[in-house]
């Protein structure tokens, strides 16, 4: 079958490791994943505190379960759990309104 590609080539074929727009494009990717970790990391306090909370409790989640309390706590302090905080009083309200 012909399908129009030089012998030895294939359309899914990498660039070369030093090809210099192939490593533009690891470190963006890599850019992203860590600025969307902090982000979620200083954000998102309710989820990792709710996870936390359904771990089994014993020994070894315990130190888990503090920890994701603590955070919780300080992201409080910090304002950082006002987003939050507000879409779940609006989500409150609208099903208190739809229930009246």
């Amino acid at each position: 079958m012909e399908d129009g590609l030089p012998w030895g080539e294939s359309p899914i074929d990498l660039a070369e490791e030093d090809d210099a727009a192939l490593q533009t494009g690891w470190g963006w990717i890599w850019g992203v994943l860590a600025s969307s970790s902090v982000a979620l990391a200083l954000f998102n306090a309710h989820a990792v505190r709710n996870w936390a909370e359904q771990l089994p409790p014993n020994a070894m989640t315990a130190p888990i379960v503090a920890a994701a309390e603590h955070w919780y706590d300080t992201a409080d302090r910090l304002g950082l759990n006002r987003m939050v905080d507000a879409a779940e009083r609006a989500a409150k309200a609208l099903r208190a309104d739809r229930a009246a």
